[in-house]
């Protein structure tokens, strides 16, 4: 049984009907149980600082992959998604069942996106109470609760930006999409458990910058990979589609790089314009399969993943400082080795 799973089934106010209960059990259904990469990563620190407490251990962990799973029922219901690692997420689930109950089409699309975003914010909380009952000194935990309060807000601005981007006329920068990466993706999912490790576990004070630069450098790099898998992965690898972001045109480096090339009108007529609708941008229906060919032909792939070497080259030389201890940077290394060998 998951967090969320034993969250929502001893929280739950009884006699709301059967299908707040069928909302509960999908709710479970879609979060992951068993250590996820955040939880890994604060593990990797916080072990290696000098941290013992396996109760604090535990409850940590807990609550940054709670935070993760809030988060990624938010961005389904942002980007439009109904599925997640190739299955039903809660707002398809949630929408599934209300079609097979007979509820009308458009009813029930209302009813998948209040499952989804009731469902993250319930993640939300939890992972916020988990965070505020950490068994640590008063004054420890104000200094992580500000840390996590940092990186929730740079997560939703993020996301937010990431959202606006996608329907602005021109494609974001290259700095701009880098920051949006930074702030949607790096400041909680490696960031904060980096951070956080250290803290927990007894750290010096002087640790915690070069933790925090590595952190930005190395979740930033993680999502440069994701979007790449997003456009030219295999979806049966993958579990998600290959063209939701080219159709949504989200801002990544991938378009950054493309719309400085002579590629970029042919890309962007086989994308249509952003604030057109997205099923027939332009009057025609939009052709990713040929902008996918056109953005490796201009060399957009190879141009990310070039940036996200950079960005892993960035996180070793900040793991560099003296002021990182050896046990810890050694702790982070199989991190940063496998971070662009990603398929998923």
């Amino acid at each position: 049984m998951t967090a969320a799973h034993r969250m929502t089934t001893g929280d739950l106010p009884a006699g709301l009907g059967s299908a707040v209960d069928d909302w509960a059990d999908d709710l479970g259904r879609t979060t992951r149980s068993g250590k996820g990469m955040r939880s890994a990563l604060f593990d990797a620190v916080y072990t290696t600082s000098g941290g013992t407490d396996e109760a604090v251990r535990a409850a940590a962990g807990q609550a940054l992959e709670l935070l993760h799973e809030a988060f990624l029922v938010h961005d389904d219901l942002a980007d439009g998604d109904d599925q997640r690692r190739g299955q039903p997420n809660l707002q398809g689930r949630t929408t599934a069942r209300a079609t097979a109950g007979g509820i009308g089409t458009e009813a029930a699309g209302h009813l998948g996106q209040v499952g989804g975003l009731l469902g993250g914010d319930l993640l939300l909380v939890a992972a916020m109470a988990d965070f505020a009952r950490l068994p640590v000194p008063a004054p420890l935990l104000h200094r992580v609760l500000d840390e996590v309060q940092g990186a929730v807000v740079a997560s939703i601005a993020g996301e937010y930006a990431d959202v606006h981007g996608c329907v602005e006329r021109e494609p974001a920068d290259r700095e701009r999409a880098l920051a949006i990466g930074a702030a949607k993706t790096a400041a909680y999912s490696v960031c904060l458990p980096l951070v956080l490790g250290a803290m927990l576990g007894g750290a010096p004070d002087e640790v915690i910058p070069p933790l925090r630069e590595a952190g930005r450098h190395l979740g930033t790099a993680y999502q440069v990979i994701d979007d790449v898998l997003g456009v030219f992965g295999d979806p049966a690898v993958t579990g998600k589609s290959n063209e939701g972001d080219l159709l949504r045109r989200a801002p990544t480096v991938l378009l950054a790089h493309a719309a400085t090339t002579e590629a970029w009108p042919r890309i962007d007529a086989a994308l249509g314009r952003p604030a057109a609708d997205p099923a027939t941008r332009n009057g025609h229906t939009p052709d990713p399969d040929t902008a996918r060919e056109l953005l490796r032909e201009c060399g957009a792939r190879e141009h990310a993943v070039g940036i996200a070497e950079d960005l892993i080259t960035a996180a070793r030389a900040a793991l560099d400082s003296p002021a990182v201890p050896h046990d810890v940077r050694a702790a982070l290394g199989p991190h940063l080795a496998t971070a662009l060998e990603r398929t998923r």
